[in-house]
């Protein structure tokens, strides 16, 4: 697909700005990407585009501390079903109208930013966590092969476990950095991940990458508690603008 100039520029622009929300909180590349991004050029396209950036910072995220053999060892059930489940979203793909898809995207976004906002901690018993593990994981991987989108309810797990800050930061990097992969082999299944989109999405990761260091300086810098407060508002105004986008599906 060929977009103008100014495309061009808006498209790096938001993978700038989603790169400096990543470094900062430790998520927010695929939502900001896709929830901005739908809205310009489709969520295929935009899920094609998101693919290399969020496989290459979240790499670096997962193995930026001491602590990825622990939680691999720990939540390696999580991890594997959140990853293999993606082919089922994918699939579904092939049955969904892409405007459903969109929809779904919003909604997700909204749930995900709202519960943000209203200090949501889930809780889950020791006895209780593989077993959760696999069936949310499951479920986080059918929500990335629909939408593209790897937070709803993967993150929400991850906290419920009671995860201490830089563990969960961690714990997130290897989550994306499975569910990149995984969406990624998809998307090539699908014939959705194409040279001119991998190409585009090698130069929409060099401000994705900049803009990330900056926010991990940032991050020192400023009141995590603050910022995640704004960080989720806009991920609920997000959600709210795609689901007006495709106001026409709920009448």
């Amino acid at each position: 697909m060929e977009y103008s100039a100014v495309t061009i520029a808006i498209i790096l622009g938001v993978f700038g700005f989603a790169g400096l929300i990543k470094g900062v909180v430790g998520l927010g590349l695929p939502p900001i990407v896709l929830g901005l991004l739908t809205a310009i050029i489709g969520i295929h396209p935009a899920m094609a585009l998101v693919a290399l950036p969020a496989f290459i910072t979240n790499i670096v995220q997962a193995v930026s501390g001491a602590h990825w053999k622990t939680l691999w060892l720990t939540q390696r059930l999580f991890f594997f079903f959140a990853t293999i489940s993606i082919a089922a979203g994918c699939l579904l793909t092939q049955f969904v109208n892409q405007a459903h898809m969109s929809l779904l995207l919003g909604v997700l976004l909204m749930c995900y930013g709202s519960l943000g906002i209203l200090k949501f901690k889930p809780h889950i018993d020791v006895q209780w966590r593989p077993h959760a593990g696999v069936v949310l994981g499951m479920c986080n991987g059918v929500f990335t092969g629909l939408t593209g989108s790897s937070a709803v309810p993967g993150v929400f797990y991850l906290q419920a476990i009671g995860l201490p800050k830089e563990k969960l930061i961690q714990a997130m990097g290897i989550l994306f950095t499975c569910s990149s992969l995984g969406l990624s082999l998809g998307l090539i299944w699908q014939g959705v991940l194409t040279p001119s989109a991998s190409a585009l999405s090698v130069v929409a990761l060099i401000p994705a990458t900049i803009c990330m260091y900056f926010g991990a300086k940032l991050r020192k810098h400023i009141s995590i508690i603050m910022f995640e407060r704004i960080f989720y508002g806009a991920l609920t105004l997000l959600g709210l603008y795609v689901i007006f986008k495709n106001k026409t599906l709920l009448i």
